[in-house]
């Protein structure tokens, strides 16, 4: 019969230890592991307060202090807006383009194929555009108004790529020329629709 050998593990800090042939060897040193935060460990940490001095707080301080006396200053500093009364000659007068705005708003939202759209605000920058251009000077500068209706198809590399298609959509083109020519050109365009499901009291960009 036979009978499989035990071996026993000595004591920690006894100095019988086996080796690999189950010999006898030198002293046990048992494995020292490190010991995790305990429940009191946080009362070393030094407080948040220390941390940042008072010179990073004062240079906080400054800065929304300074980030505060430019906006005051630059609401504080606008001009004052330019009415039909006061303006010169040439001027951009702000009190004409609010009443255009007002005028264009006051159709209410304006999505592309709507009525409002495509038959009331093209008919009001159309009938704005000559009378602007019954009283320029006409010796000077030439304003041709045209109104295209357009249909067609475009891509847009937005959510996995997907095409936008429009139909019987108004453009009004305006273009303005110097009867003597020139040598220098500028393109504008805008558009003048608002967001569907938009109260449309704000005009496009």
């Amino acid at each position: 019969m036979s009978y499989a050998s035990v071996r026993r593990r000595p004591a920690p800090g006894s100095d019988v230890q086996f080796n690999a042939d189950g010999e006898r060897g030198g002293r046990y040193e048992p494995k020292s592991f490190s010991r995790g935060p305990g429940p009191d460990d946080h009362r070393r940490l030094p407080p948040a307060s220390s941390v940042i001095d008072g010179s990073v707080w004062l240079l906080i301080f400054s800065l929304f202090a300074v980030i505060l006396l430019y906006v005051h200053v630059a609401f504080n500093t606008l001009p004052s807006a330019v009415s039909v009364d006061n303006a010169t000659f040439g001027q951009f007068v702000e009190e004409r383009a609010r009443q255009t705005l007002n005028d264009l708003t006051a159709f209410g939202a304006r999505p592309v194929g709507s009525k409002a759209n495509e038959k009331l605000t093209v008919d009001y920058m159309r009938n704005e555009i000559i009378k602007i251009r019954s009283q320029m000077n006409a010796d000077q500068h030439s304003l041709d108004v045209d109104v295209q209706r357009v249909s067609g198809t475009f891509a847009l590399d937005f959510l996995g790529e997907f095409t936008s298609c429009y139909e019987n959509v108004n453009n009004v083109i305006v273009k303005l020329c110097p009867k003597h020519g020139s040598n220098d050109s500028l393109l504008v365009n805008c558009h003048y629709d608002s967001v569907i499901n938009s109260t449309g009291i704000h005009a496009g960009n």
